[in-house]
């Protein structure tokens, strides 16, 4: 598998199945602002309370080979390996298809995610054990948690300034890993000083 991250802002994606993993894959996508249909005759009371708001598009109805058409990514969340099956069928080469608990037959793994501050955290072991994954995904959260808000626009300023210059790549780089250092992580003090000199001779 390769691993990517991927622009799901009003993309199509359609859900086969309404229950608790639906649910679940359905809350951790939401906030990457997809366009999220869901086909299920019924809903858990929180995808139930989505439909109602407007925020996903709810089918009440059992899965139809057409429903897929048009998907980026297509999520077969049922308890029926028949119909996930179907699905999986009814999906084209170029359509991106997970089958909840079938990972062998899925074209794209959920990874454990942490987010916070632009910074994504996404570990996966492709289906082999997730509680590993979600374990390491902890640790790295851990240490993203460290980090104050003014640190991570302190990278990024450098960064931008870095890109506008006219340095050789070899101070850009030097400059780019010289920000990293621990000391410039709590102390805005250091973070100004080091702003100020990047551009001295």
């Amino acid at each position: 598998m390769f691993p990517m991250m991927v622009d799901l802002r009003n993309r199509k994606l359609v859900v086969i199945g309404g229950g608790k993993i639906a649910t679940k894959r359905i809350e951790s996508l939401l906030r990457f602002q997809p366009k999220i249909t869901v086909v299920s005759p019924v809903l858990e009371a929180s995808l139930h309370a989505l439909a109602k708001s407007g925020e996903i598009e709810h089918i009440a109805r059992a899965f139809q080979i057409g429903d897929v058409q048009g998907a980026l990514l297509v999520i077969a969340a049922t308890d029926d390996a028949v119909v996930n099956q179907r699905v999986k069928e009814s999906c084209n080469a170029n359509q991106l298809l997970n089958i909840v608990d079938d990972p062998a037959n899925s074209s794209f793994h959920f990874p454990a995610m942490y987010e916070k501050n632009e910074i994504t955290i996404a570990v996966t072991t492709s289906g082999i054990s997730p509680i590993l994954a979600k374990n390491l995904r902890d640790e790295f959260a851990a240490i993203v948690d460290g980090f104050e808000p003014e640190y991570l626009l302190f990278l990024k300023e450098v960064r931008r300034l870095v890109k506008m210059s006219q340095f050789s790549k070899e101070r850009k780089l030097t400059l780019l890993k010289d920000c990293l250092e621990e000391c410039y992580q709590s102390n805005s003090i250091q973070r100004k000083i080091f702003l100020e000199k990047m551009f001295d001779s």
